[in-house]
């Protein structure tokens, strides 16, 4: 009997893979409550919410969404930084399970999360603004961008998304270097594995993304234009507005069915 996996199994080994790779080289308490906050809230509020559904969830997707939020925002020094994760948790699984246009998130739900999370949090006077580190997607250098690149090499074969993250990175490229960008900075953010995560874990989400060739071509192109520009401008969280606005453009690129007429 052949071990096989499908693309979603795939994609959570190898966020596990990743998670467990950040947790042994960063063996802290503050680490471990933080996955207790993403994972382990996501699985309870997959449990509490599937008893009200009536439509059937994938566990998997609720492990894919918690895992992400764990990575990419920052695990803070206090205990009052649980917060953020738990916030962005409760609101990612929430929206997967009750709001959706034609059965599929508009954004992805990782990047919806974290996004209102640290909307909710900037309102409050007492929370200092969220910080999305993106720790867990690049740690110990040539560790974490091994494992990407493998993912890139290997998993992106059955999603068949490769010409999304071309596009995506070779106008990330020329982009830089139009803005006057120097060598050396262009070559620490291609020799590091987050731009490679945000790529090939967060822009090809398969209901948010396309699947023909050419508009994930375009949805590259427009994630890279985005990115760059909302840098130049300093704002804050771009990577995820740029996929947060990515994902919206693909949402018009997306065919209407239209009824037909009754004769």
């Amino acid at each position: 009997m052949k071990f096989k996996l499908d693309p979603i199994k795939q994609f959570a080994l190898f966020l596990s893979v990743m998670t467990g790779l950040a947790i042994a080289f960063n063996p802290t308490s503050q680490v471990l409550l933080h996955l207790v906050a993403t994972l382990g809230f996501g699985l309870v509020l997959y449990w509490f919410y599937s008893m009200f559904s009536s439509k059937h969830k994938l566990i998997w997707n609720t492990i894919i969404t918690s895992l992400i939020i764990f990575l990419v925002l920052d695990y803070g020094s206090e205990l009052v930084d649980v917060v953020y994760p738990l916030v962005a948790t409760f609101v990612a699984i929430t929206l997967k399970f009750f709001w959706g246009w034609k059965g599929s998130p508009v954004i992805n739900p990782s990047v919806a999360g974290m996004l209102i999370m640290a909307g909710i949090v900037a309102l409050l006077p007492t929370f200092e603004n969220a910080f999305i580190s993106w720790w867990g997607a690049s740690f110990q250098g040539w560790v974490s961008l091994s494992v990407v690149l493998a993912w890139i090499v290997l998993g992106l074969r059955k999603w068949r998304k490769w010409p999304l993250v071309a596009s995506f990175l070779a106008a990330h490229a020329v982009i830089l270097v139009l803005r006057g960008m120097e060598t050396e900075t262009i070559r620490f953010i291609f020799a590091d594995s987050t731009i490679y995560f945000l790529a090939a874990a967060m822009l090809i989400d398969p209901k948010t993304s396309p699947i023909n060739n050419r508009q994930q071509m375009i949805y590259g192109l427009l994630a890279a234009l985005m990115l760059n520009s909302l840098m130049h401008a300093n704002a804050p969280h771009a990577e995820l507005f740029a996929i947060a606005t990515a994902n919206i453009g693909y949402m018009t690129m997306r065919p209407v069915k239209k009824k037909k007429k009754k004769t």
